[in-house]
């Protein structure tokens, strides 16, 4: 399954899209990364002769988490200006994203545009003052011209593979994913995937590559994990390894076929440090700034502790709810091209109520892995 042509998050703003389920979990890692993305920006060296500042912001799907990124680049830009008495660039950001995503959403809520962006409109909202365009393509290949680009931010993003490793759908492999759905258990899957990654984050830096202008820079967020065993994913392995009970469990009740879920599987991978070092040093063009897994232990919110940690089984209950509510939003146009609409109803209710019931194991899932930061420069 090429991914480019069935990936997409929910699109809308009705009960399962990702504009309503993605401002929990995906918005607070971007609040925690914030001053890290400051300082990518406020070290950067601008030269005089940069009268556009061009931003791309890669896998930006269709809620307003896109939104927030970019406004605080380029607010952190135009201070960074200012402080060092450069005229301020104009901005273009170029908001890119599989064709099959919602970008009308996304621009439905842009704020008004204005060149001065120290003044309020007459609602009192601030508005934008950047240039917005959409780019419809996967990232792991050419999106841009050559060297037009100063800065790629992705969020969230490149721990999707461009395809699911082939060798993992073929009974006859050794890689064979029998009864499982993601990167876990057997060491040859993991391989597969991590074979997979390789080619996809080469694709990605080489492209990219073109596109930067010398000393431009990345920033990503993605997942990550701190066991350099491919087939551990660490913390995003949790929710992954529930979905996958899940269809098990409607396979024992007779409402799929086994067959049907032996040749699904998840294409997403989180990479470890180590093999994200190996990579951008094989490719060659970029310099390693930052590269640091945030541990999703040392991030949790009181709610989420509250839930993971306390004895009321209705909270707990309403907790798995929420958390299914926000993986069927991610999730909810692959599980569909494979199985059809009628499952997924009953599949995200049994994956609700098992997350409810796993919630305590979520705080060690989560000391082995969770955002990943990666911070590039074009050499």
């Amino acid at each position: 399954m090429k991914t480019n042509k069935v990936l997409h998050m929910n699109a809308g703003q009705g009960e399962y899209s990702y504009a309503q389920n993605s401002i929990h979990f995906q918005k607070s890692v971007l609040e925690i990364v914030k001053p890290m993305l400051e300082e990518a920006i406020l070290s950067m060296k601008l030269t005089l002769e940069c009268e556009t500042f061009c931003i791309a912001d890669l896998g930006c799907s269709s809620g307003p988490n896109a939104l927030f990124a970019v406004e605080n680049i380029t607010k952190t830009l135009k201070a960074k200006c200012r402080s060092a008495g450069i005229t301020v660039p104009q901005c273009q950001v170029f908001f890119n994203d599989l064709p099959a995503s919602d970008f009308n959403s996304l621009f439905r809520i842009l704020p008004p545009f204005s060149l001065n962006t120290d003044l309020q409109n007459e609602e009192g909202a601030v508005e934008r003052s950047y240039f917005a365009a959409g780019v419809p393509g996967s990232f792991y290949g050419r999106l841009f011209p050559d060297q037009t680009l100063h800065f790629v931010h992705s969020s969230y993003s490149l721990h999707w593979l461009s395809q699911v490793p082939a060798e993992i759908l073929e009974k006859k492999s050794v890689a064979w994913n029998k009864g499982k759905i993601f990167c876990e258990g057997s060491r040859a899957v993991g391989e597969a995937y991590f074979r997979q990654y390789q080619r996809d984050f080469n694709a990605f830096l080489r492209a990219r590559a073109e596109e930067l202008v010398r000393g431009g820079r990345i920033f990503l967020v993605l997942a990550g994990r701190t066991s350099r065993d491919p087939s551990d994913q660490g913390f995003i392995a949790f929710p992954w390894e529930s979905l996958g009970s899940s269809f098990n469990d409607l396979v024992s009740q007779g409402l799929i076929e086994e067959e049907k879920v032996d040749s699904f599987n998840i294409p997403l991978y989180a990479p470890c440090p180590e093999e994200v070092r190996s990579e951008v040093t094989r490719e060659g063009s970029f310099e390693i700034l930052r590269l640091e897994v945030i541990r999703k232990s040392e991030t949790f919110s009181e709610e989420d502790i509250e839930a993971m940690t306390g004895s009321s089984a209705s909270l707990k209950d309403a907790y798995g709810r929420k958390l299914a509510k926000q993986l069927r939003a991610v999730t909810e146009s692959l599980i569909k091209h494979h199985f059809g609409e009628e499952i997924m109803d009953l599949l995200f209710e049994r994956f609700g109520e098992i997350m409810g019931e796993r919630l305590s194991e979520r705080m060690e899932y989560g000391k082995k892995g969770g955002q990943l930061v990666i911070f590039l420069e074009h050499k």
